[in-house]
C-alpha cells in the first residue's frame, strides 16, 4: 500500500509535447481570426469615415449649384455664351445660368470634367473644381425645363453618380437625383 501511493505520487502532472502544440495551434487560429474580424471593423470605419467625407462635400457642392440656379434666371443647357436661346428637356454635362450678385449680372456655369465637377464665375475663362478629390464622379446630367414657356416655372433636375474611396475595399458608390426649381420673382411691389 505504501509503495502504491509512492508511484502515484512520483507521476509527474503536466501537458505532453503533442497537447501543448494543440493548444498553441487554436490559439493561433482563434487569434488570426479575431485579428482578421479587427482589421474588417477598422476597414468599415474608414469607409463610413470616406462616405460622410464624400456626402458632406457634395452636400456643399449641391448647394451652392442649388442657390445660384434657384436665384438664377435663363438656364441653358450647355456651356454656350448664347444665354437668351432656350433648351428644354436635352441631357447635357454643363448648365449655364445668368445669376444677378449684388446687382451684378454674371454667368456661372456648373459642368464635369473628367472625374470632377467644375464652376466657373467668368463665364466659361476659369474653373474651379468644386469636389473633393477622393470623389469620383462618373456620371453627371442636367435637364432643363419650362425656359421656352414662359407660362411655366422654370426647373433643372440633376442627376449625379460616382464613388468615394481609392481602394476598392474600401470603395462607396453614391447615386443622387434633386430637382431645383425656379424661385419666383415677385412683379409689381
Amino acid at each position: 500500500m505504501f509503495i502504491s501511493k509512492f508511484k502515484k505520487l512520483n507521476k509527474k502532472k503536466g501537458f505532453t509535447l503533442v497537447e501543448m502544440l494543440v493548444a498553441i495551434t487554436l490559439f493561433t487560429l482563434i487569434a488570426s481570426f479575431s485579428l482578421g474580424a479587427v482589421v474588417s471593423i477598422f476597414d468599415a470605419n474608414r469607409k463610413a469615415r470616406s462616405s460622410k467625407t464624400v456626402v458632406d462635400n457634395l452636400n456643399l457642392s449641391l448647394e451652392n449649384m442649388s442657390r445660384v440656379i434657384r436665384y438664377g434666371n435663363n438656364y441653358y443647357c450647355g456651356e454656350s455664351s448664347f444665354l437668351e436661346s432656350k433648351q428644354d428637356g436635352l441631357d447635357c454635362n454643363a448648365i449655364s445660368v445668368k445669376f444677378n450678385d449684388n446687382g451684378v449680372d454674371r454667368r456661372i456655369i456648373y459642368r464635369l470634367n473628367g472625374e470632377k465637377i467644375e464652376k466657373s464665375e467668368d463665364g466659361g475663362t476659369h474653373y474651379t473644381v468644386i469636389t473633393s478629390s477622393d470623389t469620383h464622379i462618373q456620371h453627371m446630367k442636367f435637364r432643363v425645363f419650362g425656359t421656352s414657356d414662359s407660362g411655366k416655372q422654370p426647373y433643372v433636375i440633376t442627376v449625379i453618380k460616382g464613388y468615394v474611396g481609392e481602394k476598392p475595399t474600401i470603395q462607396s458608390s453614391f447615386s443622387i437625383q434633386t430637382t431645383i426649381s425656379q424661385r419666383q420673382r415677385k412683379t409689381g411691389v
